[in-house]
């Protein structure tokens, strides 16, 4: 077996930074992410930094154009408080979801705000396929920046389920054409390509990553992270930090034995949308409605409901098994699914977890994902942006 497969992080080559900060500066930037703005008082007083050492950083990533002056704060004592931003424009990341249904390529700006995305269907994903789709979309995708702008492009972030191959049957895919992935080193192929660093993460750590940068309403510091797409998966936060564990795989709930009440199987079989997709199916419904409208579904009520109910006992019991042996501050729930149906299913996962045994357990807080059913693009393109500046 190819020993540089992108699925193996120990193995990957490190992605070259293209403009790596210092500890102070990325300790700076990150603040100012997370709190939209701050003068520069503040920032010394929450760094721990002195007021000149303060400013002067400040006056360095200001004159390399990563923030920017806005509005002076009036009112108080003294002189109007002079509040610093992220430059929108001081650095771009450019993302690929690989999804067993669909490519998304995306362009996000350093304030994460989506530039531009394009979109691909298919029944299931080849390499192939994966490179036609990089290389015409980055194209295009490049055209909404000046060539001044492109050269502040930081890298291509890719958001791809490792082990591709493993899960043929329920991708309802043939075995020989996901075995090419077992062989294939996206790192080196889309460097290759596209002419950037790239850097690679597991799917839904890649959406738990983009939940924290530009999600965790409850601020959790603290978080099990639950991502409902074709398959399910998940990612984990430790004390603000996303855990990666030694294969990139931390947070992989998809694979946990659960018990259905007749077999134990993975969890990935009782709570993913690929079932809802065959319930729908078998019902005589169109089951790739879910995938094709995912912002709304209009499909048969009781599909969604059964599948609501059957999915929310999967994900109490991952609930149930994090809270163990994490004592976290809550869970946060997501997916590739429309708003009403995701509240549907925090509600569904709640009820599920009355019926469990909770004694010597916290009380669990589980939350609603912000960044949505976009997590994994978003966050795939903020990968060069965080491996850079954060």
């Amino acid at each position: 077996m190819n020993t540089e497969s992108a699925f193996h992080l120990p193995s990957q080559k490190a992605p070259t930074l293209l403009d790596s900060r210092s500890a102070n500066e990325r300790d700076i930037l990150t603040l100012i992410r997370q709190r939209s703005s701050l003068p520069k008082a503040e920032i010394a007083q929450l760094t721990g930094l002195s007021a000149q050492s303060a400013t002067v950083i400040i006056k360095k990533l200001e004159a390399d154009g990563l923030v920017r002056r806005l509005k002076p704060i009036k009112g108080g004592v003294g002189q109007p408080k002079v509040p610093f931003g992220l430059n929108e424009n001081g650095a771009f990341g450019i993302g690929l979801k690989v999804g067993r249904r669909s490519f998304d390529m995306t362009l996000l700006d350093l304030k994460g705000n989506v530039r531009a995305t394009l979109h691909e269907k298919f029944a299931y994903p080849t390499v192939s396929n994966l490179l036609t789709f990089a290389k015409r979309a980055f194209n295009v995708l490049i055209k909404n920046l000046d060539t001044d702008q492109q050269r502040l492009i930081r890298g291509l972030g890719v958001a791809m389920p490792f082990e591709i191959w493993s899960w043929a049957e329920e991708a309802g895919a043939p075995k020989n054409e996901l075995e090419e992935w077992r062989e294939f080193n996206p790192q080196a192929a889309l460097e290759d390509l596209l002419s950037l660093p790239v850097f690679i993460k597991n799917d839904a750590g890649a959406a738990c990553s983009a939940e924290m940068s530009f999600g965790n309403s409850q601020n959790y510091n603290s978080f099990l992270y639950i991502f409902v797409g074709t398959f399910l998966g998940g990612g984990l936060v430790l004390n603000n930090q996303l855990v990666n564990g030694k294969t990139g795989n931390a947070g992989a709930i998809g694979s946990l034995p659960f018990y259905n009440g007749s077999t134990q199987s993975q969890l990935i079989t009782q709570s993913s949308l690929y079932l809802l997709e065959r319930k729908l199916n078998d019902a005589g419904h169109n089951g790739q409605h879910i995938y094709e409208s995912p912002s709304h579904w209009s499909c048969d009520t009781r599909s969604i409901e059964d599948w609501l109910s059957e999915t929310a006992r999967g994900l109490a019991f991952a609930t149930q098994c994090a809270m163990s042996l994490l004592d976290l501050d809550g869970v946060i729930i997501d997916g590739a699914i429309p708003d009403d149906v995701k509240n549907a299913l925090v509600a569904h996962t709640q009820s599920a977890m009355e019926t469990l045994d909770m004694r010597g357990l916290a009380q669990v807080h589980i939350s609603e994902g912000l960044v949505g059913r976009k997590a994994q693009s978003i966050g795939s393109a903020n990968l060069a942006l965080q491996a850079n500046y954060y």
